[in-house]
């Protein structure tokens, strides 16, 4: 029978087909020097033999099957992912992610599962950075991590180590995961009122939620038949107003810049220390920060250039969790968060309470449902229909838990690593490692929208500043 994609990862293939919306995920990995293809190429070659995900590329519907399914491409080669170039030495961290904007719209070979890998050489010091991209309906950021987890050094030497194979519940997590773990502790951040991404198997929740659901129905309607169906009249009523909420936005983006259609994309990188020290002092998590942090610099930059702006809406991932192949997973929440760049820590308190219940929308348990409905639609339609969606939505933020301690590629020593996600035509994608106490940002900018890009990126560190400077850190 075949691998057909899940839902939202069947709707994430369809849209990525319009090069303003492409659903690409993507590491820079600095490093002190380069490794060598062939090295690169065997490491990943040992990564693919336990992620068979990285074998396999989408097939278009056939059949009764009205979704992509995934196959196996014939004679399968890492090497073939693998490929090398330069920035004029001595290289710096600009000239990379100006070569990333090049390299990331490029599209995959369709007879190749959808990824790669680019050595870049030519940095300043005999330095070198790898950009890892793929397919967001192969791989969402969580299992870009845990790639990069399986190509560390340190990792194949304690699977080398181990003498025992593995167990096959290793494969599948079945435990709820967060955006935003204490990279220094391993211990996921579900702090009060923090974000948290959940994670579950969505072809298994619906049913158990359903039976769930009848069973408390049934025994509430021998207690007081009327009770019963007021509250489940109640509650269909509260999941119909959040998918409104969620799936019918209307009115477009909330920031007064204009819209664009633009096909390319502006990286930029930086990190933030003591965000983890931060975000715990002001009762909240990374995620939380980094939220607050993004809506408050861009709220700077509207107030630089003599713009207006009381709020923007945000697009933040909940994670669902379909099994242990890799991406297409992910549904969108979207919140609706203040500007008031005066008052950084009452702020943070309003971003992590709106977050905390953004996370607990009743239309996150339909979410299976919907998609498959969705996912049926014409690629035109589609488009069509997820770009209006996309067009009321100022940024997309999501933190994910980053590389813990010194890590090594093929010998080399990992110095900076900075995510970046789709920007699915908004004004910024902005995508942050909680890496020991801090966060290693990548932010994704609309060139055309964004025309002042440093000036943007000035008015983001300053706004980390100011929540640094609201405990005193």
């Amino acid at each position: 029978m075949a691998d057909r994609m899940s839902p939202v990862g069947s709707i994430m293939w369809g849209v990525g087909q319009d090069a303003t919306l492409r659903m690409i995920v993507g590491n820079v990995i600095v490093l002190d020097r380069a490794p060598t293809r062939s090295a690169l190429a065997e490491r990943l070659d040992s990564a693919a033999q336990h992620v068979g995900r990285l074998r396999q590329r989408p097939d278009g519907p056939g059949g009764l099957r009205t979704r992509p399914a995934w196959v196996d491409v014939a004679a399968f080669e890492a090497a073939n992912h693998v490929r090398t170039t330069a920035v004029a030495s001595p290289g710096h961290q600009r000239q990379v992610l100006d070569l990333v904007a090049l390299l990331e719209p490029s599209p995959f070979d369709p007879f190749m599962s959808p990824w790669d890998v680019t050595v870049i050489e030519g940095l300043e010091g005999g330095r070198a950075a790898l950009y890892l991209r793929a397919h967001h309906s192969l791989m969402d950021g969580s299992h870009g991590v845990s790639l990069v987890r399986s190509m560390l050094d340190e990792a194949v030497a304690a699977t080398a180590d181990e003498h025992q194979p593995t167990h096959p519940a290793d494969a599948t997590e079945a435990a709820v995961v967060t955006d935003d773990v204490d990279s220094s502790s391993g211990v996921s951040a579900r702090r009060r009122p923090g974000t948290v991404s959940v994670t579950i198997d969505l072809a298994g929740a619906v049913h158990p939620i359903a039976s769930g659901v009848a069973s408390g129905v049934s025994a509430a309607m021998r207690i007081d038949p009327v009770d019963a169906v007021v509250r489940r009249v109640q509650r269909s009523l509260d999941v119909a107003n959040s998918v409104s909420r969620q799936v019918v936005v209307t009115g477009g983006r909330l920031s007064p810049l204009s819209p664009s259609q633009s096909m390319s994309s502006r990286f930029e990188a930086f990190s933030v220390p003591g965000a983890r020290a931060t975000a715990l002092a002001l009762g909240g998590s990374r995620n939380d920060l980094l939220v607050a942090g993004a809506a408050t610099g861009l709220g700077l930059y509207h107030e630089r250039l003599g713009i207006t702006c009381a709020q923007f809406r945000l697009a933040s991932p909940a994670r669902w969790r379909h099994g242990a192949g890799g991406g297409g997973s992910v549904v969108p929440t979207r919140v609706e968060i203040p500007v008031a760049n005066g008052h950084p820590g009452p702020l943070f308190g309003v971003v992590a309470e709106r977050l905390a219940r953004a996370r607990r929308e009743p239309a996150l348990h339909v979410a299976e449902v919907l998609a498959s409905a969705i996912s049926r639609l014409p690629a035109r339609v589609l488009a069509s229909a997820m770009r209006s969606q996309a067009n009321s939505v100022d940024f997309v933020a999501t933190s994910l838990p980053g590389i813990r301690g010194v890590g090594h590629i093929c010998g080399a020593t990992i110095e900076d690593s900075f995510p970046f996600g789709p920007r699915l035509g908004s004004l910024m994608n902005i995508t942050g490692f909680g890496v020991a106490d801090r966060l290693d940002i990548g932010l994704g900018l609309d060139p055309a929208a964004i025309a002042e890009p440093d000036v943007l990126v000035e008015c983001m560190v300053e706004a980390f500043q100011r929540f640094g400077a609201a405990h005193g850190s």
